[in-house]
């Protein structure tokens, strides 16, 4: 299964019982964060950093509307002026 991770989108997770929100890694263009673990855009945990738990999937937008989780890009309160 293909997965190509993007900033705010949610994702299932190995062990984890509610889904996970994406979020890109300010710090490294190439990574991606997701609870706390580094993920590259395939999802693939981060080189060189702990391996984080298997994602299982990324839900669609109407998944994530049927759970009543946001589906709207918001910007880290960091980048708000």
């Amino acid at each position: 299964m293909s997965i190509r991770l993007y900033d705010s989108a949610w994702v299932a997770v190995r062990g984890v019982d509610t889904p996970q929100q994406v979020s890109k890694d300010r710090t490294n263009p190439s990574a991606f964060l997701i609870n706390g673990y580094k993920y590259d855009i395939d999802g693939r945990a981060f080189l060189n950093t702990d391996a984080g738990p298997d994602i299982l999937h990324l839900l669609s937008l109407q998944d994530a509307r049927t759970l009543g989780l946001s589906t709207q890009y918001s910007a880290p309160k960091s980048l708000l002026i």
